[in-house]
């Protein structure tokens, strides 16, 4: 069978593509066991593996996924937001971490974007003050880009500090500020006349 790829969400929660549900007959309370067989290869099975390996049990609360052992995951070095590659072996899922970014599932994408900005955001930055690069996080998580244009963001390193100079040296943005800037201060002394009197 050919290997699919999913995101793994917010919370170690990753999705399981129709195929994978179908194929596996996941059901709503299924319980899976899950270890790993070698460094890199988590494995899905409802079988219990031999009492020398470590496992953990997975459950799955809803049909389309589950939350995956994030002791197994780290050591793994998969985070959320990172592609990870599914494919069926007989009987077992197999997971590994996946060497790009879907391109089939829009939401997925979206929601890794998320997850890229927030990272970003994590890393102080001397430069720009911690609610200035907030609200540029806002505008590029909430916009409404088209898949393409998200793929192309996922792929930009360090998109936040990247969007956040072109804004601080683009003279429009900088005459647009400057101009509020003016316009609110104008408005708030007006303000404070008419309370005076």
């Amino acid at each position: 069978m050919s290997t699919v790829t999913s995101v793994l969400e917010h919370e170690y929660f990753l999705e399981f593509p129709e195929l994978i549900q179908e194929k596996m007959n996941i059901k709503i309370g299924d319980i899976f066991y899950a270890y790993r067989d070698v460094s890199y290869t988590l494995i899905l099975s409802r079988t219990r593996p031999g009492k020398s390996k470590y496992c953990t049990m997975v459950t799955f609360r809803i049909a389309s996924g589950a939350v995956l052992p994030y002791g197994f995951l780290s050591r793994m070095r998969i985070r959320p937001g990172d592609a990870v590659e599914i494919t069926i072996n007989h009987d077992k899922i197999m997971i590994e971490k996946g060497t790009v970014t879907p391109l089939f599932h829009s939401t997925n994408r979206r929601h890794a974007l998320k997850i890229k900005l927030k990272r970003e955001l994590e890393v102080p930055c001397r430069v720009f003050s911690q609610s200035f690069r907030e609200d540029v996080c806002s505008v590029l998580a909430l916009s409404s880009w088209s898949d393409n244009v998200v793929s192309q963001l996922l792929q930009t390193p360090n998109l936040l500090r990247e969007i956040a100079q072109a804004l601080h040296h683009d003279d429009v943005f900088s005459e647009y500020f400057e101009q509020r800037t003016k316009e609110l201060t104008l408005d708030y002394i007006s303000k404070n006349e008419k309370n005076a009197l």
